[in-house]
């Protein structure tokens, strides 16, 4: 991961060691957060089922699983593209042609990390140029228009925008204004698309034809490292931020609040979950389709493949200014010891703090502390201000015979099951 643009918070010496002893104790059972209505964040572990997915509105997770529910000998790859394709309608402004794609992904009991991303900007698809890959790394017979054609021919619900989607429309709704073609997709009248809304509809066959013309001039950088870490009671992991860095006081703090696309679908004992993001300073529409054109070389999320035992944990955090904090923090609460997937979630739930810079200061989510917490940091030498929400955190796990997928409370998204 490049941190050539991100600040470098070497701590005081004194916040150095508080980390340490907030962070020595792993989080209690009996830590609850009273007076909060209690929202569903995973699928209930008493229901059976064989498919699940995550992402940002149960209608189009709804519609999906009508698509496939006919198709006989699907694979997790094969849901992979399908899905993929699909945010491209769902999330036209961090799912686009032109966006970065990490990916976590289970095919026959062996886990995979891929990132794809350009350091270029024109006629670079990595978002594109991964699902192809992805087809060739795993020998699938099929190419990128099989599965488009399936697509425009059988997928027949329309796609609704979600309440993520409503939020990037609103807040550029200027910037989307100030193009003509944009705005004739996305303005009714005097106002941006609202929740629930048809997505303006999406020629992906365009797309794929758009993408071959300029295939072999793809630069696109294919990274698949990933740090491992180990905790004092052996457990072990791998995430794609290196915590040797945090464990020194050393944060990664960028100057904006990057966001991405969280998705995913587990089909049996396969699975995967993505991350797809990038910006972009003018709103411009990619072959004048409803697409935002963007660049790639944006902060990545934060990843982490956590294996203890017979449980198997993924996190993908972003929406902060330092993801890879609030991961690092988890582990040290005692994520790697997580048994179940009520462990994982009530982790999920705990209070969130990250370190800031320029003035060294802490920001906590103080309405989700226990009191001992709030005590200890009251005595820290260094200016703390609270925060409603901090950052964003969706998760997959296996554990006991049961996978579940977990969104963050904080923040929209929905899950499915079937």
């Amino acid at each position: 991961m490049k941190i050539s643009s991100l600040l470098l918070l070497p701590l005081l010496s004194s916040c150095g060691i508080f980390i340490k002893k907030m962070e020595s104790a792993v989080v209690e059972k009996s830590v609850v957060f009273e007076n909060r209505e209690k929202l569903p964040t995973y699928c209930p572990i008493d229901q059976k089922f064989d498919f699940g997915m995550i992402g940002t509105n149960k209608s189009s997770q709804e519609s999906y699983q009508r698509f496939v529910s006919g198709m006989k000998n699907i694979s997790i790859i094969d849901h992979f593209i399908y899905w993929s394709l699909i945010q491209l309608s769902l999330r036209p402004d961090q799912s686009s042609p032109t966006a970065r794609l990490q990916t976590l992904i289970t095919v026959d009991g062996k886990v995979y990390y891929f990132d794809f991303f350009s350091e270029k900007n024109d006629n670079q698809y990595p978002y594109i140029f991964g699902l192809e890959w992805i087809l060739k790394k795993f020998n699938s017979p099929r190419n990128l228009d099989y599965y488009v054609r399936n697509l425009q021919s059988r997928f027949k619900d329309p796609l609704k925008v979600s309440k993520d989607l409503e939020r990037f429309l609103t807040k550029n709704k200027e910037l989307i204004k100030a193009d003509k073609d944009l705005a004739l997709f996305y303005f009714r009248g005097t106002e941006v698309l609202k929740e629930a809304e048809s997505t303006p509809t999406i020629n992906l066959g365009k797309v794929i034809s758009e993408y071959k013309k300029v295939r072999n001039k793809q630069d696109v950088i294919i990274n698949t490292t990933l740090h491992p870490f180990s905790t004092t009671r052996g457990q072990e992991g791998n995430c794609n931020y290196d915590f040797n860095l945090y464990s020194n006081s050393i944060f990664l703090i960028d100057k904006t609040l990057p966001v991405s696309n969280i998705f995913g679908i587990s089909h049996g004992k396969n699975a995967f979950l993505n991350s797809s993001s990038q910006s972009f300073l003018v709103a411009q529409p990619l072959f004048n389709e409803p697409l935002f054109k963007g660049t790639s070389k944006v902060r990545s999320a934060a990843i982490c493949s956590i294996q203890n035992n017979d449980t198997k944990i993924w996190t993908i955090s972003n929406e902060s200014r330092d993801p890879g904090q609030h991961l690092f923090h988890l582990i040290k609460y005692g994520l790697p010891q997580a048994t179940s997937v009520a462990d994982v979630d009530r982790l999920f739930k705990h209070s969130r703090h990250l370190f800031l810079a320029d003035p060294i200061r802490l920001i906590i989510e103080s309405n989700r502390s226990d009191k001992n917490q709030i005590q200890n940091l009251l005595k820290l030498n260094v200016p703390i201000y609270h925060a409603e929400n901090l950052g964003n955190i969706w998760g997959y796990v296996e554990a006991k015979g049961e996978s579940r997928f977990i969104k963050d409370e904080r923040n929209p998204g929905e899950f499915f099951c079937k």
